[in-house]
């Protein structure tokens, strides 16, 4: 089944193999940076959901409080737990608060032009395939050289937040049929 368009855009039932591909030719040049940008998140493209797991435990997702809730308790994993579970440092920090940045504003923080043809933007989403064709292909800078406004060496860092943000859209905070939300632009650049 195609991750993309699968029914229930909360279960990953399968990484992307364009992610996994990514992953394993960004890995060769700039692990490390990628490493401080997302701690053990990058594990994420090699683990086998287990769909009747997830369907089990949705079974007791509770959507008004957020939390799983069992016949006499609620659980629901702290920030700091969850940090631990995935390698990545905790600090005690105030909380990000993303917001839906505008179109221009979402493409500026990759490099690139305004793109009118893009109107999902202005909706808060974009293409996993849009990313992909940008960033995630060696090829992808002079292919697509009129839609940027860096160099290629800048471009470079640029992939590494693209993939960042396909990595985070697609896995952590999936949405329907491939779509990314903006917002994810903010949190990794906080990241950073």
């Amino acid at each position: 089944m195609d991750p993309l368009n699968s029914p229930n855009p909360q279960m990953v039932v399968e990484v992307n193999y364009k992610l996994r591909n990514r992953w394993i030719n960004l890995k060769r040049h700039r692990e490390r940076e990628i490493h401080q940008l997302l701690g053990g998140l990058t594990y994420l493209i090699f683990v086998i959901p287990n769909p009747h797991l997830i369907r089990a435990l949705l079974e007791f997702w509770d959507l008004v409080r957020m939390v799983f809730k069992f016949v006499d308790f609620y659980l629901a994993p702290t920030i700091e737990e969850i940090s631990g579970f995935i390698d990545l440092p905790y600090h005690e920090c105030e909380m990000m608060v993303p917001y839906k940045p505008s179109s221009r504003e979402f493409l500026k923080s990759l490099g690139m032009n305004s793109n009118p043809t893009l109107p999902s933007l202005d909706l808060g989403w974009v293409h996993f395939n849009f990313l992909y064709s940008r960033f995630g292909r060696e090829d992808s800078y002079h292919s697509s050289r009129d839609e940027f406004e860096c160099s290629v060496e800048e471009w470079e860092t640029y992939c590494l937040n693209a993939f960042a943000i396909a990595l985070l859209g697609s896995l952590v905070f999936p949405k329907i049929r491939g779509r990314i939300n903006t917002s994810l632009g903010y949190v990794v650049r906080d990241l950073a």
